[in-house]
């Protein structure tokens, strides 16, 4: 079957390539081999959580009431996939009525996982029959088209409308904050080992973005997505990542950095990729599934009152939760491993490092790789959180990263987040306030700022001045 032949090709690139990144932590110190079995743990607990498409479990939620009277009270009592069924969802629940409590469960099939079949009930199967096709039609006709929207939960802090919409504000910061403050990584790492900027992360984290829902497209073929399924296309994503920076990395940085002493080239080069890799993706657009399933879509009510309440979905947690989980590695493989030795000592004197013994072909190696899965973690992360990544967005995600980068201290990995989280700040806290036409500008504006009046950035790292950078 072809679908199973390009998801076994997948898999297989991401073993190989995640091999390949997992043996830059070799030779750690003690305490941080210790971290990645926690941090694994955590990974496989977040995928533990429902992954049902949030679409499809409103619709089957709405089916209920429709099937009793106006006085039978609905409560869920779960909501599942069926097995051997991809595109079925058992809804279980338990009808109230002056008469008392009875269990049902219904059965809602769909014509399709992923596109605008995934919206198209073709059939309920309840403990009492089937629907005919009839009692469907006037259901999907007259009931939910016209369905009300899903009660929301009470909120698990009450706030004032002020304060809430501040919470509210902070939590749609989060994923923006990691995901500028791992692309400012990698742009840390290659300028802290080349002197250079490679202006073509930000494709390369939609490159990973696209191949995860690749991955995703072809796991829905084979059979229901699952927490599995979706850690193998955030794989697929980031191993896709890591090697296009490889290449990208030996290809053309290293070259060009070595024969040319202005980094005019560098620039030029990795910004005419960045165009390529954004028009490739543009042209193969229409042949590929471009949007990720409503997974774990489902509101949460996390603070506030009946005037405004602040609410986060579970895919807005995940995804927070992967960049921050993805950062703390970053910080603790420059921090304590062999390799972020080999890199700080290259960082500082490049010639001695290499007369002490660092290897540094290998070296340049790994932080391409490094770099690269960094910035794919950060397409996988836009995935999950906004459900889909276009062409076109990683010259923005490119642009904000590099601000982040220098104004945390280019070159300097826990600057690039110190960095990231006050442009996030920024523009959170200017589009909350004022118009946000503007925020951008403020963005800019704050660059510039930086640039005249601390060129080396918030760490003070005796950075290149403006005209050198």
């Amino acid at each position: 079957m072809p679908g199973i032949g390009r998801f076994l090709t997948l898999t297989g690139l991401t073993v190989h390539l995640t091999g390949l990144i997992v043996h830059l932590t070799a030779r750690t110190r003690q305490p941080f081999q210790r971290l990645f079995p926690l941090l694994a743990a955590l990974l496989l607990l977040a995928g533990c959580g429902s992954v049902i498409d949030a679409d499809q479990a409103r619709i089957c939620r709405a089916v209920a009431p429709a099937l009793h009277s106006d006085d039978v009270e609905v409560l869920e009592t779960s909501l599942n996939s069926v097995p051997g069924a991809p595109t079925a969802l058992r809804y279980s629940y338990r009808a109230r009525s002056e008469s008392g409590t009875t269990p049902h469960w219904l059965i809602c099939t769909f014509a399709a996982q992923t596109g605008v079949g995934r919206f198209d009930l073709t059939a309920v199967d309840t403990d009492r029959g089937s629907l005919s096709e009839i009692k469907l039609l006037i259901l999907k006709r007259w009931w939910l088209a016209d369905a009300p929207p899903e009660g929301t939960m009470a909120a698990l802090f009450h706030l004032g409308p002020r304060a809430a919409y501040w919470v509210q504000q902070a939590l749609g910061g989060l994923v923006m904050t990691g995901v500028y403050g791992l692309i400012a990584t990698g742009f840390s790492l290659v300028y802290g080992l080349l002197g250079r900027v490679n202006l073509a992360f930000g494709e390369i984290a939609v490159v990973a973005g696209t191949y995860m829902l690749i991955a995703v497209g072809v796991a829905s073929d084979v059979g229901r997505l699952g927490p599995a399924e979706l850690t193998l296309a955030l794989l697929v994503g980031i191993a896709s990542a890591a090697l296009v920076s490889w290449l990208a990395g030996h290809l053309v940085v290293a070259p060009l950095a070595t024969r040319a002493r202005s980094p005019q080239p560098v620039l030029i080069a990795t910004a005419g990729l960045a165009i390529a890799l954004a028009e490739l993706l543009r042209l193969t657009a229409p042949d590929r599934v471009n949007w990720l399933p409503a997974l774990m879509n489902r509101p949460i009510a996390v603070a506030g009152q009946d005037a405004f309440i602040a609410t986060v979905t579970p895919a807005q947690l995940l995804a927070a939760g992967l960049s921050m989980c993805g950062t703390s590695v970053l910080l603790g493989i420059v921090a304590f491993t062999r390799f972020g030795l080999f890199w700080r000592a290259h960082a500082q004197d490049p010639g001695m490092a290499a007369l002490l013994g660092v290897d540094v072909p290998r070296l340049r190696t790994q932080v391409f790789l490094l770099a690269g899965a960094a910035a794919g973690l950060a397409g996988g992360v836009i995935v999950i959180a906004f459900g889909t990544i276009s062409p076109g967005d990683g010259l923005s995600i490119t642009l904000k990263a590099l601000i982040s980068a220098v104004i945390g201290g280019i070159g300097s990995v826990p600057g690039a987040f110190l960095g990231a989280a006050l442009v996030a700040g920024v523009e959170i806290g200017w589009s909350s306030t004022f118009d946000i036409a503007y925020r951008d500008v403020v963005t800019y504006a704050l660059l510039v700022v930086f640039l005249v009046m601390r060129p080396g950035g918030l760490l003070n790292r005796a950075a290149p001045t403006p005209r050198e950078f």
